[in-house]
């Protein structure tokens, strides 16, 4: 009996890693994080937003991993650390007396 083999599926193209040094202009960078241009901008005066590298004369351009890194911090702001929460004791008065009763708070 022969055995038959199918061709593998191409695998789709790897996302870009981290260490991945390469400059994209304007429309990529705005197509990589969904921000617009003005936000673009405002965000770099602000610097919450990575500045361009100047290249030759008028022209610029973003390296993709300090856009791949801001993006990463924005998901990681996003989940916030948890907070350990202790238990302590409250004490109330009630119309019947001294209540002692235990409250969580943050610590």
């Amino acid at each position: 009996m022969t055995q038959v083999t199918f061709p593998s599926t191409p695998k789709p193209p790897a996302a870009p890693t981290l260490n991945e040094e390469r400059f994209i202009r304007l429309a990529e960078v705005l197509a990589t994080c969904g921000k617009s241009r003005s936000s673009v901008y405002e965000g770099i005066k602000d610097g919450t937003f990575p500045a361009p590298v100047k290249l030759k004369g008028r022209s610029s351009a973003w390296l993709k991993s300090e856009i791949l890194h801001w993006m990463q911090a924005c998901v990681a702001a996003r989940h916030p650390v948890p907070v350990a929460i202790q238990a302590t004791s409250m004490k109330t008065v009630t119309a019947t007396g001294l209540n002692t009763r235990t409250r969580r708070q943050p610590a």
